[in-house]
């Protein structure tokens, strides 16, 4: 049996909702990333694995700055230091930003570090751990310039390229996964969206579009465990073999409010595998709700309703519904102080939906309109308070973060 800790989307360098912190210089919610992190390499360790796969999307973008890729070298560092080999799977936020640039994990293969496999293409791996070699069948994030030459996608329509690219990636899948070894251990491990998987923010941050796979291309017979990526909630798609999303090792935002995060130690045996998920302790997100309309004193109300929460340690956002003439009557500094007190991480905002009103007062936490918010995320709660469809904020703000990388790159728009 070879054990085996199975990661993915750990988005190192997300960075909203929190603040530098003046003790390290870092900001508080890489902190809380790197520390969800360390906490699952901890549990690997403890639990003896004997190899660490990481299914994809290691940093937030396509151009992590230095920080953050020395923050990561460092615990691929504990790793090796561990003797673990290491799988790093290519996701959509890690794949080249542009033809003949370097992808975001490109340096650990130019260095030819001992131990880690950069999977960044389709293809076959044996890998060797001290508990006995197993077989490696990755499927990175697909491109369509990947699998298709020039002419196919100039000569082909959109939906033609969407089913040229399918044929190709169960081609693969089955010729590969046919010619395993019967005698070995295999795992399949793709980064992308299967059908039938329950989506979620992970949307709302995507760089590239999504291709659903059927899971009929990865529930093969000859595969033990399909280690997936991509998306961030926890789920399991399939048992025989086991289809295993991790989902994200910390919450990105408040529609991430209700999901467990964490990471899965897999005993991997041929024909005999069994996994658990392991919780980690990611930041609490946090909203409180407060209908103030039929209530003589609203200010009272929002923070009545506060003190029925535990907001220690939480990012907290605050929505209150009211009439017209309550409005001037809630007052967004006290409401911000109260949380502040009882321990808030840090307040994401203060909505106020005004009954029958045109469209409704947003306030951020220092009572300013959308003040001290990301670009980012004034973009979404502008789209929230316009009362605009989930999927379409999705598709707005996966565009706005496209333009927000070329900015960051330096490329102009």
């Amino acid at each position: 049996m070879i054990k085996l800790l199975h990661l993915a989307d750990l988005h190192i360098g997300m960075e909203n909702y929190g603040r530098l912190d003046p003790a390290t210089g870092l900001h508080t919610r890489l902190l809380d990333y790197l520390a969800r992190l360390d906490e699952a390499i901890d549990l690997g360790l403890s639990q003896g694995v004997d190899m660490v796969l990481i299914a994809g999307d290691i940093y937030k973008n396509r151009t992590p700055n230095p920080t953050h890729q020395r923050e990561f070298a460092r615990r691929i560092r504990r790793l090796r230091q561990a003797g673990l080999p290491i799988v790093i799977l290519i996701g959509n936020h890690d794949v080249s930003p542009a033809a003949g640039r370097a992808h975001s994990i490109e340096i650990f293969d130019t260095l030819a570090v001992e131990g880690v496999t950069i999977a960044d293409r389709a293809g076959l791996h044996r890998i060797e751990t001290r508990a006995g070699p197993l077989q490696l069948v990755a499927l990175p994030w697909v491109t369509r310039h990947s699998l298709l030459t020039k002419d196919e996608l100039k000569l082909a329509s959109l939906l033609e390229v969407e089913a040229m690219l399918l044929q190709r990636i169960e081609n693969f899948l089955r010729t590969t996964t046919a010619a395993l070894d019967p005698q070995l251990p295999a795992v399949l491990t793709v980064h992308g969206t299967i059908d039938g998987a329950t989506v979620g923010a992970e949307r709302q941050i995507m760089l590239g579009k999504d291709l659903v796979l059927p899971k009929s291309f990865v529930a093969l017979p000859n595969v033990d465990y399909v280690a997936m990526g991509h998306i961030h909630k926890h789920q399991v798609l399939g048992e025989h073999p086991p289809v295993v999303y991790p989902g994200s090792i910390e919450r990105i935002d408040f529609g991430e409010e209700h999901e467990d995060k964490g990471c899965v130690v897999v005993d991997l045996a041929r024909g005999n595998t069994n996994w658990q998920f392991h919780r980690l302790k990611a930041r609490p997100f946090l909203t409180i709700s407060a209908d103030v309309r039929n209530s003589p004193d609203p200010q009272a109300r929002v923070l009545l309703a506060i003190e029925k929460h535990h907001v220690a340690d939480a990012v907290v956002r605050v929505q209150i519904e009211a009439r017209p003439e309550q409005a001037g009557l809630l007052r967004v500094e006290e409401i911000q102080q109260r949380l502040e007190e009882a321990g808030a991480f840090q307040v994401a905002a203060v909505a106020t939906e005004i009954e029958r009103a045109s469209r409704g007062r947003l306030a951020a936490s220092d009572g300013t309109i959308l003040d001290g918010l990301t670009p980012r995320k004034a973009l979404e709660l502008y789209l929230r308070a316009k009362n605009t469809p989930e999927d379409r904020i999705a598709a707005l703000l996966a565009t706005a973060d496209e333009l927000f990388a070329e900015q960051s790159d330096g490329s102009s728009i």
